[in-house]
């Protein structure tokens, strides 16, 4: 997508939530998506780093393991939109099957681009593939269905290998999109509210308790709430807001902080707790929090909003690339820096110098002019 400086103007004064806004958000998720992954427990114990100006890493790293909330901001975005998108449309048969092919489709191709360019640069440097996907020597052929699933982002449903661990939020996503419809007819027809209600209850009737850190089921909560803020205009009313009537600086102010406190008094809670029986405070409230105080605050930051919108512009490729540098081929390299607020930025800087390269490439062979293309004969209504 060509991002142009007016545009974004134009953007930060309509109250309604734009794709500029929904980038930003995006930008913002990654940059803490590179903290939660780059300050953890586990590198804190692997490798030297200075965590000045903080005395200690306890809470550092506290912070930054709260930031899977990241996940949730992604999942409460894609709720969003695809509320936004679906709503347009006459709901029958063939055109809610066309409309989930088409979100299907054009989610999957990036990932499929990207995959492909892994699949051949890590089969040239290490055979990466056959040592993930290749289990069993004698049974190569079969081994090779892992890689098929692992194309259609279904490995972590399946159960089966991947080329990269991360990658399992694909899976997440599919199963969010092919249910959206569903969501959204319960949601309509009982309230977003009851839906959200239903969503909390369900794996506490059920006894199964807290699904993971890698099952979509943990941030489903997040995902019906994007969709009740497209239906429901809640960015707009945010904009409209305030404490205090003909005080709106006062309002700004106090909201700040409130955003704030909230947020720390989750991620506090979260620690002292744990997920286990609350893991919806961190992976769904917090989401919401966080793009609150992006959307009322941060966008209106010239140069941090249009640097934000750039990074979530890039925010799928930079998603399914930074692993293979901070944990397969550069890690090194990548906490050679030392300083612990360096480092995540380091990461990111040379995500997004690929995810260029990887755009620059689709652009050369016109890639998204053929995915459009295929769509277009597929799903044409």
């Amino acid at each position: 997508m060509i991002i142009k400086k007016s545009d974004i103007e134009k953007a930060k004064l309509t109250s309604a939530f734009t794709t500029y806004d929904s980038m930003l958000v995006k930008g913002v998720a990654i940059i803490l998506l590179m903290f939660h992954h780059c300050i953890s427990m586990n590198q804190v114990e692997k490798h030297t780093m200075n965590f000045f100006p903080f005395e200690s890493y306890h809470w550092p790293v506290m912070v930054c393991d709260s930031f899977k909330l990241c996940v949730g901001m992604f999942i409460f975005i894609t709720g969003y939109g695809l509320y936004k998108s679906y709503s347009k449309i006459e709901i029958r048969n063939k055109t809610v099957f066309n409309w989930t092919g088409t979100r299907l489709f054009k989610t999957l191709s990036g990932f499929w681009f990207v995959y492909i360019l892994v699949f051949i640069v890590t089969y040239a440097v290490d055979q990466r593939p056959l040592a993930v996907y290749v289990t069993e020597p004698t049974k190569m052929e079969g081994s090779w269905l892992y890689a098929v699933i692992d194309f259609f982002g279904l490995a972590n449903i399946a159960g089966t290998p991947t080329l990269i661990g991360t990658w399992w939020y694909m899976s997440a996503v599919v199963i969010l999109i092919i249910f959206f419809p569903l969501l959204f007819g319960m949601g309509e027809k009982f309230s977003y509210f009851v839906t959200a209600f239903a969503m909390i209850l369900l794996p506490r009737i059920l006894g199964i308790g807290f699904p993971g850190t890698k099952n979509v089921f943990s941030f489903v909560l997040a995902f019906i709430l994007g969709m009740a803020f497209a239906k429901y205009d809640v960015f707009a009313k945010q904009d409209k807001f305030t404490l205090f009537k003909n005080h709106k600086l006062l309002s700004d102010i106090v909201l700040f902080f409130v955003y704030l406190f909230a947020f720390f008094m989750v991620v506090y809670v979260t620690d002292k707790l744990g997920r286990k029986y609350l893991w919806e405070l961190n992976y769904c409230i917090d989401p919401v929090i966080v793009i609150l105080f992006a959307n009322k605050y941060l966008k209106r930051i010239p140069v941090l909003n249009r640097a934000l919108i750039y990074i979530g512009n890039h925010s799928l490729n930079i998603f399914l690339i930074h692993t293979f540098i901070r944990y397969e081929y550069l890690n090194d390299f990548t906490y050679s820096f030392k300083y612990a607020l360096l480092i995540p930025f380091i990461l990111l800087a040379i995500s997004f110098a690929l995810s260029v390269v990887v755009e620059l490439l689709k652009k050369l062979i016109r890639y998204d002019k053929f995915v459009s293309k295929i769509i277009k004969k597929a799903f044409a209504n």
